[in-house]
């Protein structure tokens, strides 16, 4: 089946994920996103109709910028069964399988785990030579499923990292002065390494971390209907954080509370009420967007920066590459800058960051 692929945001720079798929007369939007740049959202205004909508996850990078619906014909929106129950009231659903295959108005699409967020899937369109889009994924958290995806001619990347290329072990272990510390505020997402950086304390022998209200009801998810997202075993190990964790209160230990930052949530009212201390320790480990506290409290020194993985690095991209034979990937949601570097990793395939590519 001949096809197109086009990117509306998310190639070249770290914007909102959105790409049109076109084939025999279907219309597909992967995602629909908003930031990480406060106020970033995808251009939509051009598209025209489209049959449908498929969700990656619920992350608002992916996600947030459903309000555009009407701009595109108010199409279904496909996601799992996970994500599906934090979308907002109203809107026309699908059920994508969390391992599985779906017709989505008459494509074949595979899914599997992405090993990044709770209901999170990667997707395998059979068009062309086969389209693969990862969306966001990463195969080395401790708490996330991750399930590789079958081969693809084109395979559209998270290159979030860059050309960034140090393990998930290496970063945890650099946390150790900070875990060790008398009292440390992390801001984290409830639904990405929040739980995890949770995980890897109880299993590593220290103390629960205290815990925000987000935190918990996304422990309590991940113990319960949203199980089929994590590596097995894990679920039991949530379940008795969810129960133990006591909430934040005065500093002391390791505290994790959302948004990773700092701007929404109880991290915001934390950080308004210990930015002008010397304690607590305030640690951001994700994407630092300008105009956020973490971007002002890391540049002022009040707050350090510490990178946990979330999305892969260039040998985990490289390896995909080669697992999936791709002959063009696309490196979705890093900077224009790496080029050279991808060309150089992901050869013989080509990569392309721009323009629309015929699968």
């Amino acid at each position: 089946m001949n096809a197109t692929f086009t990117a509306i945001s998310g190639l070249g720079s770290k914007e909102p994920a959105c790409f049109l798929v076109e084939a025999a007369g279907v219309r597909l939007l992967l995602d629909l996103g908003y930031g990480p740049q406060p106020g970033s959202r995808p251009d939509v205004s051009a598209i025209g109709r489209v049959d449908a909508l498929l969700l990656s996850h619920s992350h608002a990078d992916h996600a947030g910028s459903l309000e555009l619906l009407p701009q595109v014909g108010n199409p279904p929106v496909y996601a799992t069964e996970i994500v599906s129950r934090n979308l907002p009231a109203g809107l026309r659903t699908a059920t994508l399988p969390l391992q599985g295959t779906a017709e989505v108005c008459g494509i074949r699409v595979t899914t599997g785990r992405n090993g990044h967020a709770p209901g999170g899937v990667w997707l395998h369109l059979g068009v062309g030579g086969a389209l693969l889009y990862t969306g966001d994924y990463a195969t080395e958290s401790a708490l996330y499923a991750y399930d590789p995806p079958p081969a693809a001619d084109t395979v559209v990347l998270d290159a979030s990292y860059g050309v960034y290329d140090v393990p998930l072990a290496d970063c945890a272990a650099a946390f150790a002065p900070i875990f060790d510390s008398h009292a440390a505020l992390l801001p984290v997402p409830p639904t990405g390494r929040g739980p995890e950086i949770a995980l890897h304390l109880v299993r590593n022998g220290r103390a629960v971390p205290s815990i925000d209200s987000a935190m918990r009801t996304s422990l309590e998810a991940l113990a319960t209907h949203a199980a089929s997202s994590v590596r097995s075993g894990v679920a039991e190990e949530l379940a008795a954080i969810a129960r133990q964790a006591p909430a934040v209160a005065e500093p002391a230990g390791v505290m994790l509370a959302a948004s990773a930052d700092g701007a929404r949530g109880e991290a915001a009212r934390l950080v308004c009420a210990w930015e002008a201390r010397s304690t607590p320790a305030i640690v951001f480990s994700g994407y630092v967007p300008p105009g956020t506290p973490a971007e002002r409290l890391t540049r002022s020194g009040r707050a350090s920066y510490r990178r946990w993985n979330v999305h892969p690095g260039l040998s985990e991209n490289a390896r995909l590459v080669r697992d999936t034979q791709a002959r063009t990937v696309l490196p979705a949601f890093g900077e224009r800058r790496h080029l050279d570097a991808w060309r150089t990793a992901f050869a013989p395939a080509r990569v392309v960051l721009e323009g629309t590519v015929r699968l």
